[in-house]
């Protein structure tokens, strides 16, 4: 529990959804709010458009996105400082999302005796070597993996989102095991909740009356395994020839995917949404008959697996990372064998030939509120920092 009249709280994050839409960007937001009901969070952002917070969440605008990493680096280093002032008590904690824009704030920390948490989202460079190649590239990656380093020397706790990410940050890393504390992510409860008339929000889209609709959402980058799940689609649509997969999102891998759909004739078959706005996803994890994550590496926690169950709505995963944890304690039989196509094609048409098999709605809304709320992420997060202040017990989870 929080201690007198709450914490200060400093936070350091990429961006804010509502300006860059992504997983990170949706659990910063969503911590930061849970955290700021009870202390006062001063979150620092790269932008240069202020969203409208609670009084208790102060967004400062620490860095220009169009400046280039380095700069803003450099700018968030010096907002830090100017918050934190001489260190007498302006700033309990930090805690710090991004290793590139949390390096400098964390140096002003410690020169403060400021304790700093990191909330460790994934391999920053490892993330960067699968979507890029050349001499340049790694020399970038290189770089990243340095930064990562030198900012993880810094941190007195890690908070990471699965048993996956504790191992990748043990063992790329070399952080020792006690400083890490496993708090899965989560979903709004009051935001993704199931339809009380799904025929109107599917007519509302636009969905073909009886159809099997099959939805994922991701950044369309190769690690999220589209291109494996348009794959597994030629065989789906043959078995279920009104089946209709919609796919939302916006990346680099939009033209491929554009020419792969047309070159396996599943233009009928297939949706390229772009981007759903936040007012709008509700309605797609409703709608949908099944919400598939074909993800191929790196897969951290999963958001939009406990999403679309919130909703109601079965999911479907590869056996990668924090969704292989969210299923395996729920349904098993809902993990593909493994990342490629043809598994995941066997298990999908494995499924809606026998609809049976899936958990129902309430199920699937069931586990969200026993395990994944924000609520309880952000009584496990304070208590991690008051466990680092020493003023509380240890979270366990």
């Amino acid at each position: 529990m929080p201690y007198s009249d709450g914490l200060n709280i400093m936070t350091t994050g990429l961006s804010w959804p509502s300006l860059q839409p992504g997983g990170l960007n949706t659990y910063f937001k969503s911590v930061c709010e849970q955290l700021s009901s009870r202390n006062r969070v001063h979150a620092l952002i790269c932008s240069q458009e202020t969203p409208s917070t609670s009084e208790e969440l102060i967004i400062h605008n620490a860095g220009d996105p169009k400046e280039t990493i380095w700069k803003r680096k450099d700018a968030f280093q010096r907002k830090a400082a100017d918050l934190m002032g001489n260190g007498s008590g302006r700033i309990d904690i930090l805690y710090s999302h991004f290793a590139p824009y949390g390096i400098g704030p964390a140096i002003e920390a410690k020169k403060r005796g400021i304790p700093v948490v990191m909330t460790f989202h994934g391999p920053w460079n490892e993330e960067m070597k699968i979507e890029g190649q050349g001499i340049k590239h790694r020399v970038k990656t290189t770089i990243a993996k340095s930064i990562e380093h030198k900012a993880y020397k810094l941190a007195d706790k890690f908070i990471v989102l699965s048993e996956t990410f504790r191992d990748m940050l043990h063992s790329l890393h070399g952080v020792p095991l006690h400083k890490i504390i496993v708090i899965p992510g989560a979903a709004n409860v009051e935001r993704f909740v199931p339809a009380t008339n799904r025929l109107a929000i599917r007519r509302a889209l636009n969905l073909p009356e009886g159809a099997t609709t099959v939805f994922t959402v991701r950044r369309l980058v190769n690690r999220m395994g589209l291109l494996q799940l348009l794959e597994a689609w030629k065989q789906v649509a043959e078995r279920f020839p009104n089946a209709i997969l919609l796919i939302g999102g916006k990346g680099p891998l939009r033209g491929e995917l554009e020419e792969k759909i047309a070159d396996y004739g599943l233009s009928n078959k297939v949706r390229l949404l772009g981007y759903i706005p936040d007012h709008e996803l509700t309605s797609y994890y409703q709608a949908a008959d099944l919400f598939v994550v074909p993800s191929q590496a790196l897969e951290g926690f999963g958001l939009i697996t406990v999403e679309a169950m919130a909703t109601g709505t079965p999911v479907m995963a590869t056996p990668i990372g924090g969704n292989k944890e969210i299923l395996q304690a729920f349904r098993p039989e809902l993990l593909f064998k493994s990342a490629a196509s043809d598994d995941m094609a066997e298990g999908m048409i494995h499924m809606l030939s026998n609809r049976k098999l899936l958990p129902s709605r309430e199920d699937c809304r069931g586990h969200v509120l026993e395990k994944y709320t924000w609520e309880h992420v952000g009584e496990q997060v304070e208590s991690v920092f008051l466990q680092t202040l020493g003023k509380g017990v240890a979270a366990g989870c």
